[in-house]
């Protein structure tokens, strides 16, 4: 894609079974954890979690639509990583970009949910553009802008127990991750791959996507389990403001963990959404 189409990540989304369930795990993980929302014209419910500058969303379907079918079974398999949104202030132009690339992009989408600021419901509104999912580098991949960034990037809502101030990487688990270079080539541009002892690391303007091995991910998270053995998005790393106050909360909140190093804290897929979450320094 042209460079000046995306800007890096604007959010991460999970797919959980349970939305109201979810939204209490990643409150005991130290996240505050926004009040459900619910999309227009999607049966799609979510919990947002604010950063600086990008975020966490846990989706859930409320009301089955056929627009939603594939998320659908994403939740009845029991929840995942399934897709990473690009920002961009453009929809119209990634779109282009992507077409021009040949990825055949689906048409421009555009909803709102309401939101709750100070007391007063606005509408927070947004375009998106998603990849088929055949063109998808291992993960679901569309772009988001913001019509009303004012409504969803809230400095009162980034003040999280945990610390956790930005998103820090994706990592893709996948048996060959040099297949999907092609793919994220056409997608993030050529200069933006880069081929590693470990498998792959794809630049995005902001956190990376990183995809490995299985011994890439045994060697990466020791003593820890992958959500699946197939390929699939395994790995959500948090960059946090005090490794240690977060250590501190996840003890105290009775959270399972594992600390290969001083400056990593790892918590299984189990204790949230069938996703690791690796928070770091």
């Amino acid at each position: 894609m042209a460079a000046k189409a995306i800007s890096g990540i604007d959010h991460v989304m999970i797919v959980v079974p349970d939305i109201d369930g979810a939204g209490r795990a990643f409150a005991r993980l130290g996240f505050d954890v926004q009040p459900r929302g619910l999309h227009s014209h999607l049966g799609t419910a979510n919990h947002l979690m604010i950063l600086e500058k990008d975020y966490i969303e846990l989706l859930g379907i409320v009301t089955p639509m056929p627009v939603n079918e594939r998320y659908r079974q994403i939740a009845a398999e029991g929840g995942a990583l399934a897709n990473v949104a690009l920002a961009s202030e453009s929809a119209d132009q990634a779109q282009a970009a992507w077409t021009e690339a040949g990825l055949r992009p689906e048409p421009v989408l555009a909803f709102d949910r309401a939101v709750d600021i100070n007391g007063q419901e606005e509408r927070a509104a947004f375009r998106v553009v998603r990849l088929p999912h055949e063109a998808r580098p291992g993960i679901g991949i569309f772009v988001c802008q913001h019509l009303t960034p004012q409504f969803v990037y809230r400095p009162e809502w980034a003040n999280h127990p945990n610390g956790a101030l930005a998103l820090s990487a994706v990592t893709v688990l996948a048996a060959d991750p040099q297949l999907y270079a092609a793919a994220a080539a056409r997608v993030f541009g050529a200069a933006s791959v880069r081929v590693n002892p470990d498998g792959m690391r794809v630049e995005t303007g902001a956190a990376p996507i990183r995809y490995v091995s299985k011994a890439g991910f045994a060697r990466l998270f020791p003593g820890m389990a992958p959500p699946r053995q197939d390929d699939h998005a395994a790995v959500l790393s948090v960059r946090v403001r005090d490794i240690d106050r977060t250590l501190l909360l996840l003890k105290n909140n009775g959270v399972v963990f594992n600390r290969p190093t001083p400056g990593r804290l790892i918590v299984p897929h189990s204790e949230a959404g069938n996703v690791l979450i690796e928070f770091v320094a």
